[in-house]
C-alpha cells in the first residue's frame, strides 16, 4: 500500500478574501461560512496570505473590531506551504510550529487545498 498524500486529507472547498478587504467583512464572511481561516489571494487566485481566527484574536486586542483595518495589515505573509503529492507521514506536527492551517500549493503556485490540524488529527486517530 503506498503512502497516503496531503491530497488524500486537504479540503478544497476554500473561502477567500483580498488582501484589501475590511477586517470586519472579513470576520463576517467567517462566522457566515463556519471557517476558522480564509486564505487572502491576490486577482489572480495567488495565495499571498493567510488569516485565522488567532489572527483576529490580535486584531480585537489592539483596535475597534469595527474599524476598516484592511486584511493585509493583518495577514500571516510567511506562509507555510505543503504539495499534494507530499507523504502525510512525512509532515512535522505543524502546531509544533504554531500552525493550524496548511495552505496546498501545486507545482505551479496555484492553490488548491487546505490541510488542517483537525484533518490530520482524523487521518491519525483512523490509523491507530
Amino acid at each position: 500500500m503506498g503512502e497516503d498524500t496531503v491530497e488524500r486529507l486537504m479540503s478544497t472547498d476554500l473561502v477567500t478574501t483580498a488582501p484589501g478587504a475590511a477586517a470586519a467583512d472579513a470576520a463576517n464572511r467567517m462566522l457566515e461560512t463556519g471557517v476558522s481561516s480564509l486564505v487572502v489571494v491576490d486577482g489572480d487566485g495567488r495565495l499571498v496570505g493567510l488569516i485565522t481566527a488567532t489572527d483576529f484574536v490580535s486584531l480585537v486586542r489592539r483596535n475597534d473590531p469595527e474599524d476598516e483595518t484592511p486584511v493585509e495589515a493583518f495577514m500571516t505573509t510567511d506562509v507555510v506551504t505543503v504539495s499534494p503529492d507530499d507523504p502525510v507521514e512525512e509532515l512535522s506536527d505543524p502546531t509544533d510550529r504554531g500552525y493550524t492551517h496548511l495552505p496546498v500549493v501545486a507545482a505551479g503556485g496555484e492553490l488548491v487545498g487546505m490541510l488542517s490540524t483537525t484533518d490530520l488529527t482524523a487521518y491519525l486517530s483512523g490509523r491507530r
